[in-house]
């Protein structure tokens, strides 16, 4: 019975029961609402935004108030009980933990209200979150960092732990005119952080996030290519002409060209491998060795034990976009440059003529790894299916 109605206390005692404000003349009134009975009290202010404030506090106290007779009339049921024999010393010790719990919970309220908790600064939060241990690659972490750091500076001594919508807004347009997907980068690394602090509450919501304009890319022609290649060889660019060659016989992207292992390489000539894309989900893919490529693959010179290019890993760790701008002018000097072309048409390509050779769409969405055959007919394939045509054309 005791422990009933403690349970119908507590809950009494979390429900918000003021009804409102009421402003009658130049002062707004707090109505509240209890036992079937209105009580408006003056909050003493012409203004509705302290008006609320106040209000708040003179819900707080009345709650508060409400609570603590509650709680004894609680306490002196359960001493009535034990001095009439109702209840035995042992089964008082269950009403007394549940009277003792609410109580604690009310009196940390009050602690709240009187010591307000330390402002939490952007470094104080920063340290705060690498005490979680992030699971993250060192790069990653470091570009995380230097996001964060840019917050920093924009968020001065302003408090963490209150941090708003608006004040995530504010950052936001800080930023100036950045692409979208840089937008949506700075709002998903920030909420991560707060993410991994589950006592903060995050602003960072995703209805913050902006639509992609996304730049669709253009596959190049099978003449296009050759041009390309003719080009490489004349101008003695060797990585670009096997690249290339690489990328428009297997639509692997230029990350995992660049870092192409020989133990990828099986016996059977196939290429295996997990691509850099995939890594989370560990979903390889098992890419059959046209000879054209594999006479290619079996003419340069190794210089390391594991990759077939080192040179061009090392500069794709230091900086991944070295390599696309270094494309890009290759594009620009064999006169193919303009929107919507780069190294990563190679892989538009292959899906669009391989599907123009007839090969399945499945087998095509196994070799490049996509999750759905929707991604590989309706992103990446630009053309007309040939269904007569029944092998990928060589080079």
């Amino acid at each position: 019975m005791v422990s009933k109605h403690l349970v119908e206390v507590s809950k009494v005692i979390e429900r918000n029961e003021m009804a409102g404000l009421v402003k009658r003349g130049k002062i707004y009134y707090c109505r509240l609402q209890h036992g079937g009975r209105e009580t408006w009290v003056s909050t003493h202010q012409t203004a509705e935004r302290p008006a609320r404030k106040s209000a708040d506090r003179i819900e707080s106290l009345f709650l508060r108030e409400k609570a603590t007779k509650q709680l004894t009339g609680q306490l002196l049921e359960v001493v009535k009980q034990l001095a009439s024999g109702q209840l035995s010393v042992a089964e008082c010790a269950g009403p007394l933990a549940a009277i003792e719990a609410v109580a604690r919970q009310e009196a940390l309220k009050v602690v709240d209200d009187l010591i307000p908790a330390p402002p939490l600064s952007a470094s104080e939060l920063w340290e705060r979150y690498l005490e979680t241990k992030p699971e993250l690659k060192p790069s990653t972490l470091e570009t995380k960092l230097q996001r964060f750091r840019k917050f920093m500076e924009w968020a001065g001594d302003r408090d963490m732990s209150s941090l708003s919508e608006t004040d995530c807004r504010a950052f936001l347009r800080s930023l100036g005119d950045i692409k979208s997907h840089t937008h949506n980068n700075y709002l998903s690394e920030l909420s991560s952080i707060w993410k991994a602090l589950p006592t903060l509450k995050n602003p960072w919501g995703e209805h913050l996030r902006q639509r992609l304009e996304v730049e669709s890319k253009k596959p190049f022609t099978i003449e296009q290519v050759r041009e390309l290649l003719a080009f490489c060889r004349k101008n003695n660019e060797r990585f670009w002409h096997t690249a290339i060659l690489i990328s428009y016989y297997t639509g692997l992207r230029l990350k995992d060209v660049v870092m192409l292992d020989r133990s990828q390489v099986t016996p059977d000539g196939f290429l295996d491998l997990i691509p850099a894309k995939t890594e989370r989900t560990q979903k390889r893919v098992r890419i059959p060795i046209r000879p054209e490529l594999a006479a290619e693959l079996a003419g340069i010179e190794l210089k390391s034990l594991k990759y077939f290019f080192p040179e061009e890993v090392e500069t794709y760790t230091r900086s991944r976009g070295i390599l696309t701008v270094r494309f890009g002018r290759l594009l620009k000097k064999a006169g193919m440059s303009g929107t919507g072309y780069g190294f990563h048409s190679l892989r538009h390509t292959f899906i669009t003529e391989a599907l123009k050779a007839g090969i399945s769409l499945k087998h095509v969405q196994a070799v490049v790894g996509h999750t759905s055959a929707e991604l590989t007919e309706g992103t990446y394939y630009h053309g007309e299916k040939n269904a007569d045509l029944t092998a990928y054309p060589a080079l």
